[in-house]
């Protein structure tokens, strides 16, 4: 194997393994962020839903109940919402119905969903004595669309970077053999006898001092 070519594998051995750290931990924490994010953002609602219907859980006003599921679903990325009695009634829902008819069942991250929809519920409480629930269920598509996306760039323009560092890593071995493939038709031309030739040198690093000793030598 050539140095030249051993130069190109070297680089791009050295490449390809920084950059595969750089993306599979630029990839992590872009998933656990908006992991993070739509948690967080899925737990808030449902707190915030389950304080707004609670005086309506009390009174069993269902016309308000049906209202707030309605203003609730208003939000972004909402797939359903609904509001539950003591003994698990329904007493108000709206949104997918298919997701509605589904069992429900709550989800604790988002990376162990696999329906497409992130579950959570919060209790509707009055000093310790349980009055309902609240259900929604955030559609997790758009979250998972921008990690493919990012992934899908990530590595075109790694493969990109590669190419580019292959071109110039080709560049630079030929760069540090053509002064070595000088020396070595020096070297056949003394062996042939010929001794009134001289190497030109060029630069001031290590194969600048190797042609100047060579000159010495001839």
């Amino acid at each position: 194997m050539s140095l030249r070519t051993k130069t190109i594998l070297g680089i791009a051995l050295i490449e390809a393994l920084l950059l595969v750290l750089l993306i599979s931990m630029t990839l992590n924490y872009l998933r656990s962020t908006n992991y993070d994010s739509l948690e967080k953002r899925a737990l808030t609602t449902a707190t915030l839903f389950s304080t707004t219907t609670k005086d309506a859980i009390l009174s069993y006003d269902l016309a308000s109940l049906e209202s707030f599921v309605n203003e609730v679903l208003k939000n972004p990325d909402l797939s359903y919402a609904r509001v539950l009695g003591p003994n698990g009634e329904v007493f108000a829902e709206a949104g997918d119905t298919e997701v509605l008819n589904k069992e429900f069942k709550q989800d604790t991250a988002v990376e162990l969903v696999d329906d497409g929809v992130f579950d959570v519920a919060s209790d509707i409480q009055e000093s310790d004595v349980l009055y309902g629930r609240v259900e929604i269920g955030l559609e997790t598509e758009s979250i998972t669309q921008v990690i493919a996306e990012a992934e899908q760039r990530s590595f075109f323009i790694a493969g990109v970077e590669m190419m580019l560092v292959a071109l110039f890593s080709f560049a630079l071995g030929t760069y540090l053999t053509r002064q070595l493939k000088v020396l070595m038709s020096a070297t056949k031309d003394i062996a042939d006898g010929k001794l009134d030739i001289t190497i030109p040198v060029k630069g001031k690093d290590e194969l600048a001092a190797v042609s100047t000793a060579f000159n010495a030598m001839i």
